[in-house]
């Protein structure tokens, strides 16, 4: 462990180090209560600290930026971290007017934030583990309860300036049903929002009974908002969080590989082949329904737009795809809704080379070693499953969370600083996570 990241000789670190952790979590609590914090500080003429959160973000980004180069040194990451957005930047600029520009940004904010400073939360994760159990306390009944309590905000919107913003989300399943959001924007927000914080609580908690009954506790949330990919991504989870150790390790090392490899082949096969459901029963096909849409419609299209709107081998660029056209370019509206295809989009075809980096960096991973590599594990592939219908990066959480996976992926192994083995004991102290006795925690 580089003892002089806490006592070291560089005295804004531990500041910088804090600060940062300070705009994660009031990201994270701003994201998880969106639907009451929204409506009540829109109604009371206070919308714009809505929106102070991101500014923590950006500015926890550009401190980073700044100073960590110039303590630890310049590296091909840091390059990585300066360049990519620039490049996607500038190439949005010649195809999107700067203020379509500018809203994909800001909607990236959170994963950048991942990729410049996730660092720093994975080093400091035996403090923002102890959040853990009241952001899934929070969520998970915010959900549930809302099955028998409609909420005040729930199709709730506000003005920004000229735009019609979405406070709270109040739509329903084909088949009627309400897709319920809890607290969140979304019902696929609170769903992520159920994913994640169930993920890692059940990952700190030492006894396999209580992680059993958390675990289902987490997927019977997951249910009412009707979020079919974040249901498929809880039970491949299911065997990894509850039995751990006891599974084999070649096929666990191999399995985001192999999932990112299907999601990368899924939107590029429509470049080949068209599909049809060979289902026959009413319910099944209704099931399945959304994903040959995507095969079909979604996917082509989103190749369409950046052949005849981008650059084929440069991509369009920030703000070309999703949020941002809703609002600059509504007629030519594509969410992606595949992790691969929302980045094919924006940078093209010179993509490619990265998602298989990314994947093969994946392999390093060993979720058997300790208990930060687990966590990273099953983040990591959380996010790749449900990346197969969506592009996760529109999504606050999951942005934040892949931009931290990737950050780890492309540091060098000797180069990764990992946190204590973290576990909760809820018998002796309720809601309480008790580190363990290494020396980061004495820290």
């Amino acid at each position: 462990m580089n003892t002089e990241r806490y006592i070291g000789s560089h005295d804004d670190q531990p500041l910088r180090d804090r600060f940062i952790l300070l705009a994660g979590l009031a990201f994270v609590g701003m994201t998880v209560l969106a639907g009451p914090i929204r409506m009540y500080l829109s109604q009371s003429g206070l919308s714009p600290l809505i929106y102070a959160p991101n500014a923590l973000l950006m500015l926890a980004i550009a401190w980073q930026l700044i100073a960590d180069p110039r303590e630890n040194g310049f590296t091909a990451l840091h390059l990585i971290a300066l360049l990519v957005p620039c490049y996607a930047l500038a190439i949005g600029l010649q195809f999107m007017p700067p203020v379509q520009v500018a809203m994909g940004f800001y909607v990236l904010l959170p994963f950048w934030f991942g990729l410049a400073c996730g660092s720093v939360l994975l080093e400091r994760w035996y403090l923002v583990g102890r959040f853990v159990p009241l952001c899934w306390l929070v969520v998970v009944a915010g959900v549930l309860a809302n099955q028998f309590i409609e909420y005040p905000w729930e199709g709730f919107g506000y003005d920004l300036g000229n735009l019609d913003v979405e406070g709270s989300r109040l739509w329903y399943a084909n088949g009627g049903t309400k897709r319920l959001a809890g607290f969140a924007r979304a019902s696929f927000d609170a769903a992520v929002h159920v994913q994640l914080a169930g993920v890692l609580l059940v990952l700190q908690i030492r006894g396999s009974l209580l992680r059993l009954l958390v675990w289902a506790v987490t997927i019977a949330a997951i249910v009412p908002t009707t979020s079919k990919g974040v249901l498929l991504a809880a039970l491949v989870l299911t065997p990894i969080v509850l039995l751990r150790g006891a599974l084999p390790v070649s096929p666990l090392r191999c399995l985001p590989a192999v999932v990112g490899s299907i999601g990368l082949a899924l939107p590029v096969s429509t470049l080949f082949f068209t599909f049809s459901s060979p289902l026959k029963d009413p319910l099944l096909a209704n099931l399945t329904n959304s994903f040959y849409d995507r095969l079909n419609d979604m996917w082509p299209e989103a190749w369409a737009l950046l052949s005849d709107y981008g650059h084929v081998l440069l991509g369009r660029g920030v703000g070309g795809i999703g949020t941002a056209q809703s609002y600059f370019e509504p007629v030519l509206f594509n969410a992606g809704d595949n992790l691969f295809m929302y980045w094919f989009v924006v940078f093209g075809w010179a993509a490619l080379p990265g998602f298989a980096l990314l994947l093969l960096a994946s392999l390093r991973i060993q979720p058997h070693r300790n208990a930060e590599e687990m966590r990273v594990y099953c983040l990591l592939l959380a996010t790749l499953v449900y990346g197969m219908i969506t592009n996760i990066v529109e999504n606050a959480l999951s942005a934040l969370v892949f931009g931290m996976v990737v950050r780890l992926l492309l540091s060098k192994p000797a180069a990764r600083r990992y946190g204590n083995d973290l576990r909760v004991n809820i018998r002796a102290v309720p809601i309480v996570v008790a580190t363990g006795g290494n020396d980061v925690a004495k820290r």
